[in-house]
């Protein structure tokens, strides 16, 4: 498996392919309004903490994640169903951690297998609260956090 982060224009080039990816194979879990920001992203430079990386194994895409200002605008991730229990998930956080230094994301209380890819992954839960859906969701963070830096 091969991880590569994509530049602003490459997000762009191939933000179809993309947003059909986490349509595809997001188990539904991953809210409009984080696939209408992903949409909207610009082939010009991103806010800071915006990271966007995808595995591959051969030429196939078996996963994707993507952080907008560290995760606190928004953060996702997908594994190919075929591909899953192999680490890549983990291999992605990781990935991203190591570029960004720091990362952010809500996961739902319901949301049972990404809890355990976080809490695999070393990201710690600080903050429960009621998330976009109602549910009770969880503020999970790693690397170089400060929880003074979520405001909601």
């Amino acid at each position: 498996m091969h991880v590569q982060m994509l530049t602003p224009k490459q997000l762009s080039q191939h933000h179809l392919k993309i947003l059909s990816f986490f349509r595809k194979y997001g188990e539904k879990r991953i809210t409009h309004k984080a696939l209408r920001w992903l949409q909207q992203l610009s082939n010009e430079q991103h806010p800071e903490g915006t990271l966007a990386s995808i595995a591959f194994e051969k030429k196939q895409i078996v996963g994707i994640i993507v952080f907008g200002r560290y995760g606190l605008d928004e953060s996702m991730i997908a594994v190919h169903p075929a591909f899953r229990k192999n680490g890549i998930g983990e291999a992605l956080l990781r990935h991203a951690m190591d570029e960004l230094g720091k990362v952010y994301t809500r996961v739902a209380c319901d949301n049972i297998p990404s809890l355990k890819l976080c809490f695999s992954s070393g990201l710690v839960a600080f903050r429960l609260f009621r998330g976009p859906t109602g549910k009770p969701t969880l503020w999970l963070a790693g690397g170089n956090w400060n929880p003074s830096e979520v405001t909601s």
